[in-house]
């Protein structure tokens, strides 16, 4: 699985990856693999995004680096292809406020 190709250490507080947007898709991807719920999933994810409510940007970072992962591994990884594209719509659907 992609995610544990980056192992513990890079999802550690420690890494260079730390509090990156990377990072939380990663996260919330291996969360859905797992079968956790979708709302559950969304409230990790706007903790782990800074300033995920205030910045449609970092918004929009998640959705195109979740649609970016969903191609990528769509023949090698389908479960985790099938998590992207499950990010990509939660947080597109996602109502604010």
């Amino acid at each position: 699985m992609l995610f544990y190709w980056f192992g513990k250490t890079e999802m550690s507080d420690s890494s260079e990856l730390h509090q990156s947007v990377l990072r939380a898709v990663l996260y919330a991807m291996m969360e859905l693999v797992q079968n956790v719920d979708g709302h559950e999933v969304l409230a990790h994810l706007t903790l782990n995004v800074p300033d995920y409510y205030a910045n449609q940007t970092q918004r929009d970072r998640v959705v195109d680096l979740a649609d970016y992962l969903a191609r990528k591994l769509a023949t090698q990884r389908p479960d985790e292809a099938s998590a992207a594209r499950i990010l990509r719509e939660l947080v597109r659907h996602q109502r604010l406020g």
